[in-house]
């Protein structure tokens, strides 16, 4: 039995993070197989073993995905069959998978155009048998295809794509935009795989980087980046055609019109929010899609992705102007820490960075809590927010209480915790270079759930 989670689109190695706080935790782990029990102690620290997750979970590039077994626990312990939820940072579509499978409307968003692009194939049912015949007739016209358009530029393209590399993916993406719109959706999230297993990058790597130990990358012609695609393509028909087999309605699922957790426009309400937000100082998305996005058309040059980058909660990308003003966020304690990141009270960066991380972490806070306030307005009085997230983050040598913090600030708008436990994080997919003097890594997600007053 395969008990981790593991993607067919990327391979990753797999490490078991640690903390230097769980050092002084000395209560048992819950072992517990397949599911999260409804009758879990309040408090619990739980190790999870998991079954094999469907195909489905797995497709698309997204890092530190979340696991279906939360989800669905709160799904099934909070919310009835007529529930409406809301997934605000929807990310590679877990949560709406586990929604739909359940009977519940979904309400979802994403800043990454990516992980719109993911969650849109997930939770919308296409002619399968029609694309795969599709994706076949265009490999074929593909490999006798002599003109190639240039239609893509970004900084150090020749660097990371060869030259034949190039010239096949610009076939394939022309060809794609020819087929039938109803199709495009399932070919270009090949495609997006394809990108990432025909660049130059290093097999397994997260962000964009190459490493004098890992084995040199081969030379590619255009007819491998046609023989990935196709292969891509077969994978998603082949996930796809699992999760078909589960009854539930595309028509349950629908996109937040304004993309933005901070800002959720419409006239609807819900029963149920259930998340897990984006980890502080730890993963760039945007970043770290930045060559599918480019592809993809999604972003036309570096300074549409670099805006797109400034818009994520959490980004880095803050001017100088603004990160040497301390930031202060009304909660004692963690104005105490920033104020040590700030100093360099225990780690001192490089110049300017303990004020740029300071900053990366205040403006993390306040804009969740802008998050909590638009949730609140949207949430039906009683109805429940259930998030997800590393229990404590290090930056510049200081613990920051994530899960504690975020759930002070939610507080203070009229949210009430009603439960929570944590969760022994096994096999964490992070496989970027990191300077352990910086930042440790998470041993536990925490998950809390709250309730509108």
């Amino acid at each position: 039995m395969n008990v981790n989670q593991l993607s067919l689109f990327t391979h990753t190695r797999q490490i078991e993070t640690s903390s230097d706080l769980d050092h002084q935790r000395v209560e048992p782990y819950i072992q517990i197989k397949h599911s999260i029990p409804l009758d879990l102690p309040n408090g619990s620290y739980i190790s999870l073993e998991r079954n094999s997750p469907l195909k489905v979970y797995a497709l698309g590039f997204q890092p530190a995905k979340t696991i279906p077994e939360i989800p669905a626990w709160f799904l099934q312990k909070y919310t009835s069959q007529n529930s409406v939820i809301l997934e605000p940072f929807a990310g590679s579509g877990t949560s709406i998978i586990e929604a739909l499978k359940v009977g519940r409307k979904v309400f979802w968003s994403d800043n990454n155009p990516l992980s719109q692009l993911i969650c849109k194939v997930k939770t919308t049912r296409l002619p399968l048998i029609d694309i795969l015949a599709e994706s076949q007739k265009i490999v074929a016209e593909a490999n006798i295809e002599k003109t190639v358009i240039n239609s893509v530029d970004f900084s150090n393209k020749d660097f990371w794509f060869q030259k034949e590399v190039q010239a096949g993916l610009e076939i394939i993406k022309s060809k794609i935009f020819l087929s039938k719109p109803s199709y495009q959706t399932v070919l270009l999230l090949a495609f997006a795989s394809t990108v990432r297993k025909c660049s130059d990058m290093n097999d397994g790597m997260i962000l964009a980087a190459k490493r004098s130990n890992v084995k040199e990358v081969p030379q590619r012609n255009r007819q491998d980046v046609f023989k990935y695609f196709q292969f891509y393509v077969n994978k998603i028909i082949e996930a796809l055609s699992e999760w078909y087999q589960f009854d539930w309605d595309d028509t349950c699922s629908k996109e937040v019109t304004s993309q933005d957790a901070r800002n959720l426009d419409g006239d609807w309400l819900c029963d149920g929010v259930v998340t897990s937000p984006p980890y502080i100082n730890a993963i760039d998305y945007i970043w770290a899609s930045k060559f599918e996005l480019h592809w993809l058309d999604f972003v036309r040059n570096n300074q549409e992705r670099l805006d797109l980058s400034s818009q994520e909660i959490g980004t880095e990308r803050i001017p100088s102007s603004e990160y040497k003003q301390l930031g202060k966020t009304g909660n004692h304690t963690l104005d105490n820490l920033i104020l040590e990141i700030f100093n360099g009270d225990k780690y001192q960066a490089s110049k300017g960075q303990n004020q740029l991380r300071a900053r990366v972490v205040y403006k993390y806070f306040m804009n969740m809590q802008q998050h909590f306030y638009s949730c609140y307005h949207k949430l039906k009085s009683g109805g429940y927010y259930c998030f997800a997230v590393g229990d404590v983050s290090k930056i510049c040598g200081v613990d920051i209480p994530v899960a504690d913090s975020l759930n002070d600030f939610a507080t203070k708008l009229g949210f009430q915790e009603v439960f929570r436990f944590h969760l022994l994080l096994k096999n964490r997919k992070l496989n970027i270079p990191r300077n352990v003097n910086w930042a440790g890594t998470i041993k536990h997600d925490t998950i809390v759930v709250m309730q509108k007053s």
